[in-house]
């Protein structure tokens, strides 16, 4: 078919575009931003899968005219820099949202109120029991002085809330002012650090926890074939230790998860015992 210069048919997202009214962006803001109280970052809307509805934002007016017709708080964030946290504006953010609250309120609370930047910055200078403990409100189904069973789902919680918005994973000692060195060591007795590194899509940095240049993958796989022959079941950490494989049961770990050597060894995995 032959199309004339000047009447080309517009592109898919265009028409996209050009159906978003007023009325429209409207609406689907008002269910966006129920509860809100400050205008979300540009991030927050492809996360939550209204990327199209910040672009016709933009288009109409842009961010700082919606966030003002609804009545939200609108801070400013130059292109291309994050904003910096300093502990003095997230404890002056913090006695604002915190007023006439008697418990420490959860990251779902965060997150729902658009305040996701604020607890990032959070974490990153001491971790929530810090913060509470300044502003004195309990945390939410703390069991204080109670060792803590580290399963799957729990890491993955901890360490949601620890990584938050960044792209790379945390340092130790952001772990331990955290207050997480338990979730630290608990990461590298379940299938190790590059796993849930993968598993959140966050890059390790480059010489985070170094392994020594003696347990090579190579040395690793041999040691861990020499252990294995003839067994039909990946073996505990205790049948490592028991063995003196303590160091090989650690750099496995280390190096990819245990997870991932047992599927290297076709072993399944039984059931982790304490």
């Amino acid at each position: 078919m032959t199309v004339r210069k000047g009447t080309e048919t517009p592109n898919r997202r265009q028409k996209g575009l050009d159906a978003w009214s007023d009325e429209r962006i409207r609406d689907e803001l008002h269910r966006f931003l129920a509860d809100r109280f400050e205008w979300p970052t540009y991030r927050e809307f492809q996360r939550n899968g209204f990327r199209q509805l910040r672009d016709a934002v933009t288009r109409a007016g842009g961010a700082e005219r919606w966030a003002q017709e609804l009545g939200l708080r609108f801070v400013r964030h130059p292109p291309g820099y994050t904003p910096v946290w300093t502990e003095e504006r997230i404890r002056n953010d913090l006695q604002s949202y915190l007023t006439r609250r008697s418990i420490w309120p959860s990251r779902e609370e965060f997150e729902r109120d658009g305040l996701t930047a604020l607890r990032n910055a959070v974490n990153r200078t001491g971790g929530a029991d810090r913060w509470a403990s300044e502003f004195g409100l309990p945390r939410q189904n703390r069991l204080s002085g109670v060792r803590r069973g580290w399963t799957t789902d729990l890491i993955e919680a901890e360490l949601s809330e620890l990584i938050g918005d960044s792209p790379m994973w945390p340092t130790r000692r952001e772990f331990d002012r955290a207050g997480l060195a338990g979730l630290a060591s608990a990461i590298y007795l379940r299938e190790g650090p590059d796993y849930w590194a993968r598993r959140f899509d966050v890059q390790r940095r480059r010489g985070d926890s170094p392994r020594p240049r003696y347990w090579t993958e190579e040395r690793i796989r041999q040691e861990l074939k020499h252990f294995c022959a003839g067994r039909t079941v990946w073996p505990t950490e205790r049948e490592f230790l028991g063995a003196g494989l303590g160091r090989l049961y650690r750099a496995a770990s280390r190096a990819g998860g245990i997870a991932y050597w047992a599927d290297q060894l076709g072993l399944p995995r039984g059931r982790s015992r304490a």
